[in-house]
């Protein structure tokens, strides 16, 4: 026989003569075991040390539960003397500083002070102080107390560089749409009247549809140098000149790009102010328009770097006049007849307002670009 094979046959034949002694032995000690503990030890005694045990173990489990409380509450108290501190360095009134300190209590915050550090801690925390209280049923004082604490917190209105998380966010004078659902009504642009802590109104044209109570609308706000705001809200009131709505804190924010640009036909007056032609006027035709500049089209060419006051309407929006802009792009000539150069411009010195109106009217545009799709 190969002797390689004899040698495998040998050590297989040991790990089966070890795995069976293996086994006897096991099942010898745990018959010893059996024996020992049947004959030294009863039942009852084998019982109660196991009820001994269960009683240690749990002793042990409540001494760390007790200990972590402590540990938390410890950890509350430190935070809640910060929240003093920060409150007293603002400079709040009693009444102001009551009401935070039982929005606080109710929000459960780890860290008490986000409540006035963050626009959306708080209003995440206020509303729940307002299920909580139940606003139906709180004075208009303390409504008015919380909306004086947003202001003076610094979280109205709130800067354009922080997303609103609620409605009651919202400045009057903003603009919105406004979709009905399962409704053939088109949709309609209306403007924010009142913001309230229990409601907020918005403006209604008299073309649009009564809305009956309960009624679920969707709406849109498009914030300029921010995002456009989607959301749902529910009519509480339609008087025929104001619908009365529900606050909303769940806003799906849609971030577009910087400037978004669009395709538009709008007669446009040019008036030059270079030092050579000071003062000429040419007219021309906005070819296409963003946030932050524009291109048109113009019979005569212009030097780059050109300084230009524009004079346009923006449909829908009224008359913009005066708007400098600067030459920064000559793209070429446009084979029409007569023969048309196409510029491009970037608006100088404080666009906030222009922009804000352009952005509104992208929106819209494109909205009823995407509207008049569907129906064909």
């Amino acid at each position: 026989m190969n002797p390689v094979l004899k040698v495998s046959l040998f050590l297989i034949f040991m790990l089966n003569m070890t795995v069976f002694a293996a086994a006897n032995t096991y099942e010898a000690f745990a018959q010893s075991i059996s024996s020992a503990l049947n004959n030294y030890f009863s039942k009852e005694l084998i019982l109660a040390s196991i009820a001994v045990i269960a009683l240690l173990i749990a002793a042990a489990a409540l001494r760390e539960a007790r200990r972590s409380n402590k540990t938390k509450q410890d950890q509350q108290a430190s935070a809640l003397a910060r929240f003093d501190f920060q409150m007293e360095k603002i400079k709040l009134s009693q009444g102001g500083v009551d009401i935070l300190k039982k929005i606080a209590q109710i929000s459960e915050l780890p860290d008490p002070c986000s409540i006035i550090r963050f626009s959306h801690e708080f209003e995440s925390s206020l509303e729940k102080y307002y299920e909580s209280e139940k606003i139906e049923s709180m004075s208009d004082e303390t409504l008015e107390q919380i909306s004086d604490l947003r202001r003076m917190l610094g979280f109205s209105p709130l800067p354009t560089g922080t997303p609103f998380t609620s409605t009651r966010q919202f400045c009057g004078g903003d603009k919105l749409m406004m979709q009905i659902p399962e409704s053939d009504a088109p949709d309609h642009i209306c403007h924010t009247l009142d913001i309230r802590e229990r409601d907020w109104s918005i403006s209604r044209t008299e073309v649009a549809p009564q809305v009956q109570t309960g009624t679920w609308v969707r709406m849109s706000l498009a914030r300029s140098g921010d995002a456009e705001y989607i959301f749902s809200t529910q009519v509480l009131k339609d008087s025929g000149k104001e619908l009365v709505l529900s606050h909303a804190n769940k806003l799906d924010r849609i971030q577009h790009r910087k400037w978004l640009r669009i395709s538009v036909d709008i007669p446009v007056k040019v008036t030059l102010r270079e030092k050579i032609r000071m003062g000429d006027v040419l007219y021309g035709d906005i070819i296409d328009i963003s946030g932050g500049g524009l291109g048109m089209t113009l019979p005569s060419e212009l030097q780059k770097n050109s300084m230009l006051l524009l004079d346009f309407t923006l449909p829908g929006h009224g008359k913009i006049s005066d708007l400098l802009v600067k030459v920064i792009r000559v793209s070429g000539l446009l084979d029409e007849n007569p023969p048309k150069i196409v510029h491009s411009v970037a608006f100088s010195g404080d666009i906030d307002s222009v922009s804000k109106k352009i952005t509104q009217y992208i929106v819209e545009k494109q909205r009823q670009d995407i509207s008049d799709q569907q129906q064909q």
